[in-house]
């Protein structure tokens, strides 16, 4: 069996939103009608998440799983052959089943556009057209409130039955004006459903000065689905950009992957630290390694050109490090070094 990585991009303003539908037509239904045609048989792929009715993608990520080998170049051509005009499979890549397209998920970037000049007959597809000036130093202010952890009930739709924890992270917001065109990109690790439209909506409606920038801070403590009804128009947003963290090693008990946000970080450096080792290959890389699901910390791992430390933090780390090891070593080859190297555990 071979998994595959892929990248896709889309104008989502003929379908009903990524996910397969009971009634109606998405992009995820277009794209396994695709593989069916190619395979033979029904391939179910898994996008690293859904994009609603209307929305665009940039970059969106998904993957399958098939018996079927091909060229990743082949792959491409041949899903795009059975593909509309306005889906468009950019990437293809062979990965290892230790990568997954939702779970290693580091950050999402969404962009939301706005057009405050002159209606657009050419851009209305993928920027809202606001017939109203907006007061882009009011939206940058009011924007400072949503950056950070926060309780985001008020300003989503996902249900709390399912969800019942809506908080999420806002790593950045950035808001940029040029020529009549307004563009607000966020960074988070996760966002619920309309989140992004809904805090757009309010950015917005602080531009119209509808509401004060400072009046955000009151929408998110309430917790009410009754603060923020308005919905930013779907047109507006655009999925820009997935990142993945890496994994080295994976099994049903444990893992080991770069540090997350969540992580207790090694002394003296930051998550941009880590990152940028990972990024770069420059040693020591630090590693953590955790449980599979509640992701609790076992160990630290230390990766030297001639040496690899593995710490454990607690009775179950010493243990878990041995049974990952074959793995590990296999992942440390792929990085150039020697998997043969001393490799020590305590």
């Amino acid at each position: 069996m071979n998994r595959y990585r892929c990248v896709v991009e889309y104008m989502g303003g003929k379908y009903d939103g990524w996910q397969s539908q009971t009634l109606g037509t998405s992009i995820q239904e277009h794209i396994e009608a695709a593989l069916l045609r190619i395979t033979g048989k029904k391939t179910n792929i898994i996008a690293s998440g859904r994009t609603d009715a209307g929305v665009n993608a940039r970059m969106q990520v998904f993957m399958f799983d098939t018996e079927r080998e091909m060229k990743e170049r082949k792959w491409m051509g041949a899903i795009n052959a059975f593909l509309p005009d306005d889906i468009h499979i950019l990437d293809v890549r062979l990965v290892t089943f230790r990568f997954h397209a939702r779970y290693n998920v580091r950050w999402k970037k969404y962009a939301y556009r706005i057009n405050i000049g002159p209606y657009d007959v050419f851009t209305k597809d993928y920027e809202y057209q606001c017939p109203i000036k907006l007061d882009v130093e009011a939206m940058k202010e009011a924007a400072k409130y949503l950056v950070g952890t926060h309780d985001f009930t008020s300003l989503n739709s996902s249900p709390l039955s399912e969800y019942p924890d809506q908080t999420r992270t806002i790593l950045s917001i950035d808001l940029q004006e040029y020529d009549g065109h307004i563009t607000i990109t966020y960074c988070g690790k996760g966002f619920l459903r309309y989140m992004v439209r809904m805090m757009s909506a309010q950015l917005i409606e602080a531009g119209r000065h509808r509401i004060k920038p400072e009046d955000i801070e009151k929408i998110l403590a309430a917790k009410s689905r009754t603060k923020a009804r308005r919905n930013a128009p779907a047109c507006g947003l655009t999925l820009e950009e997935v990142n993945y963290f890496e994994i080295a090693a994976l099994d049903a008990g444990g893992m080991i992957r770069e540090y997350l946000l969540q992580d207790d970080l090694p002394e003296g450096l930051t998550l941009k630290d880590t990152e940028a080792e990972m990024e770069n290959r420059t040693y020591p890389l630090h590693l953590v390694m955790t449980t599979r699901h509640s992701q609790q910390m076992l160990a630290r791992v230390i990766v030297m050109p001639e040496e690899t430390q593995i710490v454990s933090v607690c009775s179950e780390g010493r243990d878990e490090a041995v049974s990952l090891l074959e793995q590990f070593r296999q992942w440390l080859g792929l990085c150039g070094l020697d998997e043969r190297m001393p490799l020590i555990i305590r």
